[in-house]
């Protein structure tokens, strides 16, 4: 096109656009703001006519958009909208050329928009079109000045308070420039320019900056004595209005106020203090202040508490307005949830801080506790895996106690609703408390990895030692707090988990990790948790007694220990730990007769057959043989066998027993004497296991009761099944062709096993209860008297001989304990080492078998005295001659050597019989 077309079409341009300004109709604005989007490209001089006009449309705009209402949906008094939809792309594409000329168009036209429509809410007015349009064209163009140009911009919407939110929007493009110059205006204009600056979280690095250099620059030694006196109240004050200035103020407070700048605060509050400026600076202020920070703030008050009076003082008026304000049941408190969200820090500083730090924390976590019941849980559980003295504990107390009673008077009708409430919490605490402990055992430490504690305890020993420490100021009575009981009740709810917590580090064959706590030695923690349940209560006195589930697993898992105890090399140890399983066991069996069955019956067959040789027991019979290749033809038991003749086809046949062996190697061979003494019963650990089967039974009623139980529980164990397992004794002639076999295996278990023989004589001083364990009286006394016969059999005399007096001598003891063999015959025990082999056979088989069997050993031959003792009288169970004259016969023939017995056997009985 030519230049005099151009001008042409330009000058009709600018004719049009002047016709169309002149007529005031913003029906026709699009189609003007075409033709004034032409003119501004290509004629400059129309500039401020045409922004002159941009500006009307703007203002028509904004009134359409506000009163959107008025008009008809289909009017067409939509053009200055359409208008503004065209004008905003346009004027931000421009250019750096246009920018300083559009930049302060733009800051004027919104200054002139918030000054007319100052009655307007500031989110009504930023929501609509056409301002939204004018801030991105401002922002745009802003970047595209110089540095002192947006100052210039900055500072003149700065100077307009009625667009503050127009300079926080505009900010977000130059954070660093609006936020110092934000901080000139007074106290409100500020508090209004960061609060819409803060809507963009970028700027809030920038805010924070500004102000810690102000505040920098104020307290500096060579700073102007006038900012010194104005600068600390006027930010006081702003972030008294301000949540935005407070939490850039305290943001990472602990790095801003250091020693350092405390130090030189000191300086400068002590010398501008009584200045007008500082009239609205005071405790009522600052503890408001406090209220709405975080927990930070309380922390660093805390530390500079020990060194400044007036800090001592704010901090005891801000705990009293904390407890005071948190009486309101709608309080929210930014600071107690700031404690709540930072708990794990404020703990810690709770367990390493000096005093006047711990009983502040305590009395924040008391309200934290009291405003959410879950920290009150983690609170205690977390104090009673970690607190390591007294101290600690009695603020876990003071923390408990604080919590219920908190704004709870004495006489309120929900006061005892409140407190079983609270109790269900604290229960929950120390629940958490033993799982987290158990947890963290399992879990890598690197203190224990290093090796650098060579007595490092478990995680549960300490959470142990703990409850037992608090359970012991409860049984005092001296610690008012803890007169209900809260802890002790706690660990009654808790008994079914302590006690398997306890029957799982008992367990010798439990998981032990490698470079964990579990790889401690886990008995100081056993020893913990058995004095945790030895202090609790189970009797049902103070509270309800525990359940049949909760018993029987503390019993199994007290019986655990004690056997875990037995192992303990140390004496002292071992006894303190036997004593703490005893009391136990009492104290679980004292009302239960289901906990005395099964402790009775776990201690037996734990101690006969899974922890047998630290009796010293052998189940098995040792077979020492020699190797196949050695033995002849004729050793081969087949073959001896078949010497004796067709007698041993017979099943069950004496000699088919006497020369039993192991099928194609032979007879058994001579052991050692070792394997052939029956193992002791008179030792440690055998005395330890029977006080606590003793514990198990209490009262005279409960010690018959409780070795009934045992005698039963021997037969059962003992016995290969329940044929013949009754009172009454049969013929000779039936054991000898029947249930021999029975009777030697029998035999053989008890005198492999000192636990067994040592419960014999146990209950044979509960007399009643060893007629139960008549079988296994039976199987001895028919295994002696055919074994002793065998031996006359052969003509000689040996090792076994001896063995078989010793088996004859424990067998009368256990009997004549129990009463089970009147007098005289008690008297047999006496002479048994004089007489011979042949005297031994018959005295077995014509005074004590056949007294036996016609003479049934049962409880009825006993009678109870008012102290509960139950005996025989003497009087009334004298044996006939019949079963008596074998022993006097053998006597007189004896005379010499046996006359001493005479006397005290027979005198008597002959002066009764007269």
């Amino acid at each position: 096109m030519s230049a005099q077309a151009k001008s042409t079409a330009l000058s009709a341009d600018l004719n049009n656009f002047i016709y169309g300004v002149s007529r005031r109709n913003f029906q026709n604005a699009p189609d003007l703001t075409k033709i004034g989007i032409s003119l501004l490209k290509n004629f400059p001089a129309a500039r401020d006519a045409v922004l002159e006009y941009f500006a009307m449309v703007f203002h028509d705009a904004v009134n359409v958009s506000i009163n959107q209402a008025d008009y008809e949906p289909d009017s067409t008094n939509n053009g200055s909208l359409d208008s503004v939809s065209m004008i905003g792309p346009e004027l931000s594409s421009l250019g750096e050329f246009w920018a300083p000329f559009i930049a302060p168009w733009c800051i004027n036209l919104i200054m002139d928009i918030a000054t007319e429509k100052a009655n307007l809410p500031n989110t009504t007015l930023q929501s609509t079109e056409a301002v939204r349009v004018l801030l991105d064209i401002t922002t745009q163009n802003l970047t595209l000045l110089n540095a002192e140009e947006r100052a210039k911009c900055i500072d003149m919407m700065l100077g307009c308070r009625a667009c503050s939110w127009a300079v926080g929007w505009v900010g977000r493009a130059e954070p660093a420039l609006v936020a110092p110059r934000a901080l000139t205006l007074n106290a409100d204009a500020a508090r209004a320019v960061l609060a819409h600056l803060a809507n963009h979280p970028p700027a809030l690095v920038h805010v924070r900056a500004a102000l810690v250099d102000l505040f920098q620059e104020a307290i500096r030694e060579d700073s102007k004595a006038e900012s010194k006196r104005d600068v600390i109240p006027y930010l006081l004050t702003l972030a008294s209005k301000s949540d935005i200035v407070l939490k850039a103020l305290t943001q990472d407070i602990e790095k801003t106020l250091t020693d350092e700048v405390m130090d030189r605060l000191y300086v400068v509050c002590n010398t501008h203090r009584h200045s007008g400026a500082w009239e609205s600076v005071g405790p009522a202020s600052l503890v408001a202040l406090l209220l709405r920070s975080d927990v930070h703030c309380f922390l660093l008050l805390l530390k500079q508490a020990q060194k400044n009076l007036f800090c001592r003082q704010l901090l005891e008026y801000l705990l009293q307005k904390l407890e005071y304000e948190s009486l309101f049941p709608d309080s929210n408190l930014p600071l107690v949830m700031s404690a709540a969200e930072e708990i794990s820090i404020v703990r810690e500083k709770l367990l390493m801080g000096n005093q006047l730090e711990q009983y502040s924390i305590a009395r924040i976590l008391i309200i934290v506790s009291y405003n959410l019941p879950s920290e009150f849980v983690s609170t205690i559980s977390y104090l009673l895996q970690y607190s390591r003295n007294d101290t600690t504990l009695a603020l876990l107390v003071r923390i408990i106690s604080g919590t219920i009673t908190l704004h709870t008077p004495a006489d309120c009708p929900d006061v005892n609703m409140d407190t079983e409430r609270y109790q269900g919490f604290i229960k929950t605490g120390v629940e958490y408390a033993l799982r987290d402990a158990m947890i963290s055992d399992t879990q890598v430490n690197k203190c224990f990895v290093q090796g650098a504690c060579k007595d490092f305890k478990t995680n549960l020993y300490y959470y142990c030692a703990n409850i037992v420490k608090l359970l012991r100021w409860e049984n005092s009575s001296r610690v008012s707090h803890l007169r209900t009981r809260p802890i002790g009740r706690a660990v009654e709810a808790n008994l079914y988990r302590i006690g398997g917590a306890l029957q799982d580090y008992a367990s010798i064959l439990r998981v032990r990790n490698s470079c964990t706590l579990a790889s401690l030695d886990e008995m100081p923690t056993c020893h913990a948790l058995a004095e945790v349940l030895d202090r609790a209560d189970m009797s049902g006195t103070k509270s309800p007694p525990p359940s049949v589930e909760v018993i029987l697993k503390v019993v199994q898992a007290t019986v655990k220990y004690f056997f875990r105890c037995l192992h303990e090399e140390d004496i002292m140890t071992k006894l303190r730990g036997v004593q703490t399983a005893s009391r136990l066991l009492r104290k679980l069996c004292l009302h239960s007769k289901l906990a005395r069955a099964v402790a009775l019956r776990d201690l037996l067959e734990t101690a006969m057959f899974r922890e047998d040789k630290i009796f010293g027991s052998r189940t098995v019979v040792a077979n020492t043989v020699a190797t196949p290749q050695r033995w002849s033809h004729d050793e081969l038991l087949i073959h001896m066998n078949q010497k004796h003749g067709p007698i041993t086809q017979l099943t069950q046949s004496h000699t088919s027993v006497f020369h039993a062996g192991i099928i194609g190697k032979g007879v058994r061979r001579q052991g050692s004497q070792d394997e052939t003494d029956a193992p002791p019963i008179l030792t440690t650990n055998n005395e330890l296991l029977m006080g606590a089967l003793m514990s198990c039974m209490d009262g005279n009623s409960g010690v018959v009761e409780g070795a009934t139980s045992v005698s039963l529980l021997l037969v059962e164990l003992v016995s290969p099944d329940v044929m013949y397992n009754g009172l009454p004794w049969p013929d000779e002639d039936f054991t000898k062709q029947v249930s021999i076999e029975r009777e030697l295996y029998m035999r053989c278990a008890v005198e492999r096993c000192g636990v067994s023989r040592a419960a014999l004589r146990r209950i044979a001083r509960a007399r009643p209860a060893l007629c139960l364990a008549s079988a296994l009286l039976r199987a001895a006394a028919a295994s002696l008297l055919h074994r002793l016969r065998a031996h006359l059999d052969r003509h000689k005399q040996s090792a076994e001989m001896t063995c078989e007096m010793l088996a004859l001598t424990e067998l009368l003891s256990v009997m004549t304990l129990g009463q089970l063999l009147p007098h005289p015959l008690s008297h047999i025990l006496e002479l048994a080492p004089e007489l011979t082999a042949s005297e031994v056979v018959q005295v077995l088989r014509d005074c004590i078998w056949n007294y036996t069997r016609d003479h049934v050993p049962s409880p009825a031959l006993f009678s109870c005295d008012s102290t509960g003792l139950h005996w025989r009288d003497p009087s009334t169970c004298k044996p006939p001659a019949t079963y008596t004259d074998t022993l006097r016969i053998i006597i007189q023939k004896r005379i010499s050597k046996l006359g001493h017995m005479y006397p005290i056997m027979f005198l008597n009985l002959e002066k009764y019989n007269i």
